[in-house]
């Protein structure tokens, strides 16, 4: 199948299946996590209906249409995303004048909203009513992460394609072939499924910081070792500017708990601290399951708290006394 993504195979195979035999409908809620390949799947299909040369495999990626599509900048697809936090009346408005155009070079047009879960209450009100009476050959691919947030009107109006999120091994090999070390590559596919989001943090220095803070952090507490709590303060708080990084702190910790735990029950693990590997698997072997999953449990709450503005340090020193008592 020519193709410009292999995230979804299989949801390619259905829009290609769409597009030969002509049953596209107007209106696609793309739905899924980031780094799913729901834009490209978008703009795949968009090279469908726009290609000089479609064969029975797709799109040509070649022709003078699929190269302006794949640049973003065909005159009869309009693309839009969140001006600052949110998707705001006057962009729909904008969108809304361009549909009722017809297209600069055909009569078809597409539109692409990424993030449209982020869209005011005016903007959805304002989308709706375009979507209960669209014009003319318009197809609309509607990109969300969380459904729940948009207005049933809106998703009643749509078909629902759901984006899986890709395995581990898949996601490693996407961030390997975009220049990231193996061990790199291992690590940000656990802690992010958003390949620019992997990306900007394997350039972060802080980053690189903070995960061998992370490790030391948790060797004392594989250890039972009260300077588990003093290395909180010491060396942990310095490292953390922002919520964000607070909250990376335990996402970090919990990924290496799930390195041991899956270690347990599994050959096919893939490891997202591959250096750490025989260190690790050691500490599975002594380590109980109900142990790890309690360690699990006590982090979960401990960001639930940050999510609730709890102050970062008494949240690590909190989690750091309930896993040494889970260990003793």
């Amino acid at each position: 199948m020519s193709t410009n993504t292999i995230k979804q195979p299989s949801i390619q195979r259905l829009f290609l299946h769409l597009l030969n035999n002509n049953t596209m409908q107007h209106a696609y809620l793309f739905e899924g996590k980031m780094g799913t390949g729901k834009k490209e799947t978008a703009l795949w299909t968009s090279q469908g209906i726009f290609c000089e040369n479609r064969n029975e495999e797709g799109p040509c990626q070649s022709c003078h249409n699929c190269q302006r599509i794949r640049t973003h900048h065909h005159p009869d697809i309009v693309e839009v995303e969140p001006d600052g936090l949110s998707i705001k009346i006057n962009q729909v408005r904008a969108l809304k004048e361009e549909f009722s155009k017809s297209g600069m070079e055909s009569r078809k047009k597409i539109v692409i909203v990424e993030d449209v879960e982020k869209m005011t209450i005016q903007a959805a009100n304002s989308l709706l009513k375009f979507l209960e009476e669209p014009e003319g050959e318009i197809t609309v691919f509607l990109l969300t992460t969380a459904k729940h947030r948009l207005l049933p009107t809106i998703l009643s109006r749509c078909q629902l394609i759901h984006f899986p999120q890709l395995p581990k091994a898949q996601q490693r090999l996407l961030l390997e072939e975009a220049g990231l070390s193996k061990e790199r590559a291992a690590l940000l596919c656990h802690l992010t499924s958003d390949k620019a989001e992997a990306l900007e943090l394997s350039e972060d220095e802080n980053f690189q910081n903070i995960v061998k803070a992370v490790w030391k952090w948790y060797v004392f507490l594989s250890k039972k070792d009260d300077q588990a709590f003093i290395f909180v303060h010491t060396d942990i708080m310095p490292l953390v500017k922002d919520k964000k990084e607070h909250t990376l702190v335990l996402d970090l910790l919990l990924i290496l708990l799930q390195d041991v735990l899956n270690s347990q029950i599994t050959n096919e693990h893939v490891f997202a601290f591959i250096k750490k590997e025989e260190d690790i698997k050691r500490d599975a072997d002594r380590l109980s399951s109900l142990a790890l999953a309690n360690m699990m449990e006590i982090i979960l709450t401990g960001k639930k708290q940050l999510e609730s503005n709890v102050a970062a340090q008494g949240v690590f020193e909190s989690c750091t006394l309930q896993l040494l008592n889970e260990l003793k």
